[in-house]
C-alpha cells in the first residue's frame, strides 16, 4: 500500500472538512428518500436548512445512544429525544412544503 501524506484514513483535508455536513445530509436523506433531490438542493442553498440537518443528525445519534443505554435515566431520555426527532422531522417537512410554494425559500439562506 502506497503512503499518501495528503490523505489521512483515506480522506483528504476537504473530505474531513465536509464529513460532518455529509453525515447530516445523509441522515435526513435516509428519513425522507422520496424528496432526495429537493433536500440536496435545499441543503446546498440554505445555511439554516443545513443547521436543521445537523440538529437532526445530532438528535438521531443521541436517541440511538439512549435507546441502547441501560441506565435508569435512559427511558426518559430516549423518549425526550424521540419527541425532539419528531419535531425536527416536522421542521424538515415544513421546509420542503415552503420550498414548493412559489417564491418562498428560493435563494434564501
Amino acid at each position: 500500500m502506497k503512503f499518501d501524506a495528503y490523505k489521512v484514513n483515506g480522506m483528504t483535508p476537504a473530505d474531513r472538512k465536509y464529513a460532518p455536513q455529509k453525515a447530516a445530509l445523509a441522515s435526513v436523506l435516509e428519513k425522507f428518500p422520496e424528496t432526495a433531490a429537493r433536500i440536496r438542493e435545499l441543503f446546498l442553498r440554505s445555511t439554516s436548512f443545513q443547521s436543521l440537518c445537523e440538529d437532526y443528525r445530532d438528535c438521531l445519534a443521541a436517541w440511538q445512544y439512549w435507546r441502547q443505554a441501560t441506565s435508569g435515566e435512559a427511558p426518559a431520555l430516549c423518549q425526550s429525544y424521540a419527541e425532539l426527532l419528531q419535531e425536527l422531522e416536522q421542521e424538515v417537512r415544513q421546509y420542503l412544503e415552503q420550498e414548493q410554494a412559489p417564491g418562498s425559500l428560493s435563494g434564501k439562506g
